[in-house]
């Protein structure tokens, strides 16, 4: 969960079929309505976007603190379908251009699915900041307020971490103790319902995670879980 999941979308023109060889339609922007529509696609959720540079093309360092705990982030993105777009986008004949503002243009920007709330943001935006806006995004498309869930879905990581270090513990106890005494040792079948319940809880708590994550939006039905829902074109 504690990772961003990016769609790339490009854009094919829908041109009619013709017989014999045609020019290939120039390329052209859309309009800022046709990019946002066009970008969303199928995925009800709204937009986080990206716009790669040269510097962090191919890395997330535009939308991620380094040095920084960055879960509060992952958590939050979860709800969004998230996009990068290429570095060209800034040619004013890209389809997606009009998505970006013109001025100063923004490193990237949340917002609703048809663009209608916005807020520009840069790579050196506080984490505050970022979260914020996020939030308010959010809030315009869900029902309810994600920040409490956000704590609950960080208390549930945290437990999760003590039941895999748990985990790990009990194995490395078994495989101690098949070298010392042999897979007839009574201690083992003690070791092994311990690991057993521990994969139970695990399996709970992942179940719970789940549930939790899950917000109603206002409209359009449930959104995806946090698993995240790539947009379908």
């Amino acid at each position: 969960m504690l990772k961003v999941v990016w769609d790339y979308p490009t854009y094919k023109a829908d041109e009619p079929v013709k017989s014999g060889s045609v020019a290939k339609a120039a390329r052209r922007a859309l309009s800022a309505e046709e990019a946002f529509s066009y970008v969303a696609g199928k995925d009800p959720r709204p937009l986080l976007v990206l716009r790669e540079c040269l510097t962090c093309n191919g890395t997330d360092d535009a939308l991620l603190s380094k040095g920084v705990d960055n879960e509060r982030t992952f958590l939050l993105s979860t709800w969004f379908h998230c996009v990068k777009l290429p570095v060209d986008v800034m040619q004013k004949d890209h389809p997606f251009y009009e998505m970006f503002g013109h001025e100063d243009v923004e490193h990237l920007f949340v917002a609703t699915r048809d663009g209608a709330l916005k807020f520009p943001l840069e790579s050196d935006t506080s984490r505050t900041q970022l979260w914020e806006s996020m939030g308010r995004v959010l809030a315009a498309t869900y029902k309810q307020d994600a920040q409490p869930v956000v704590k609950l879905m960080q208390k549930s990581l945290d437990r999760l971490d003590v039941l895999d270090d748990r985990l790990l513990d009990l194995r490395a106890k078994r495989n101690e103790l098949l070298e010392e005494e042999g897979s007839d040792s009574k201690k083992i079948a003690k070791i092994d319902r311990e690991i057993e319940e521990a994969q139970k809880e695990i399996t709970a708590s992942l179940g719970e995670l789940a549930k939790a994550s899950r917000l109603e939006m206002k409209s359009n039905g449930a959104a995806p879980t946090s698993a995240g829902a790539r947009a379908e074109r």
